[in-house]
Formats: structure tokens, C-alpha cells, sequence
């Protein structure tokens, strides 16, 4: 029930498995790794609540120094095209991978911009992950893309 252009200098990777869409940025200067954007629609009622979802995002972070992510993490609320967005920002070590139960790997120096956005037809999810600079340089054009979310044709 929405829609939104993601900028050219993201590369749009498809959608795969559970994410309806799949972006990578970067990497730029001085860091080895991309940025990515994983956009998830579980339809209706499906995919964990608003708070459910940022409390797990927060949980796959630590501080740079081992310690709870939860003091440091930053949250937001705005309204989108008539739609709630709930995001949240942590940096430090992401602890990435971990679906259905496999290890984790922690990457260091890496930022999680997440949010929940109340579209008409259910929740989207929207995840990135990367590098410190990179996901940091990613984020500045995603608060773009979010604040031009639309609701799609038909959209309630």
C-alpha cells in the first residue's frame, strides 16, 4: 500500500527471500563493506508489532564497548503521508545474520537505521546496516525516500 523511489546511487539488488525489496550503497572511502537497505512486508497483521521490532533491532546491536545499546539508541516519531513512522538509530557492534537460528558475526563500527512504518494495507519494515560512514551517508538519503513515501493507488 505505499510506494517510494530509492535514490540512483543506491543499487537496487531485488527483492529475495523475505525482503520485498533489497538496496546496497557504498562502500565509500576508508571502509570494506556496502551499506544495505532491506525492505520487509509480511502482510496485514503479520511481522511483530512496532515496539516488538525495534526492541529486536536495538538487541542485534552492542556499544563499542560490550554494553546495552538501549541508553544510546535513538528514537523518532513522524508522520508520513497520513502514516505513523517509528524509527530508531544505534551504532557500535551489529551482530550480523542470525536467521532462523544461525550464528551471528559481529561487524564493529557499524550503524542500524531501522523504522516501522503504518502503511494502509500493514506494517513496512525498513532496515539498513553498514559501516559507520557508509550507513550514515545511506541514512541521509533514506530520511529522503521516507519523507516522500506515498500511498499507493487503491491504498486505504
Amino acid at each position: 500500500g505505499i510506494a517510494f523511489v530509492a535514490p540512483s546511487s543506491w543499487t537496487d539488488l531485488g527483492p529475495t527471500g523475505m525482503r520485498a525489496a533489497n538496496y546496497a550503497f557504498g562502500p565509500i572511502e576508508g571502509e570494506k563493506d556496502s551499506a544495505t537497505m532491506a525492505v520487509y512486508f509480511f502482510g496485514q497483521h503479520s511481522g511483530g508489532g512496532v515496539m516488538d521490532n525495534i526492541e529486536r533491532w536495538i538487541g542485534q546491536m552492542k556499544t563499542a564497548d560490550g554494553k546495552d545499546p538501549h541508553p544510546s539508541a535513538i528514537r523518532q516519531e513522524l508522520t508520513v503521508a497520513g502514516m505513523a513512522a517509528h524509527v530508531v538509530e544505534v551504532a557500535g557492534t551489529y551482530a550480523a545474520g542470525g536467521m532462523m537460528g544461525s550464528p551471528t558475526t559481529p561487524k564493529e563500527n557499524y550503524r542500524l537505521t531501522a523504522v516501522v512504518l503504518e502503511g494502509p494495507g500493514g506494517n513496512v519494515f525498513f532496515k539498513l546496516t553498514g559501516p559507520i560512514k557508509t550507513a550514515q551517508k545511506m541514512s541521509e538519503t533514506f530520511a529522503a525516500v521516507l519523507l516522500n513515501v506515498k500511498k499507493s493507488e487503491g491504498a486505504m
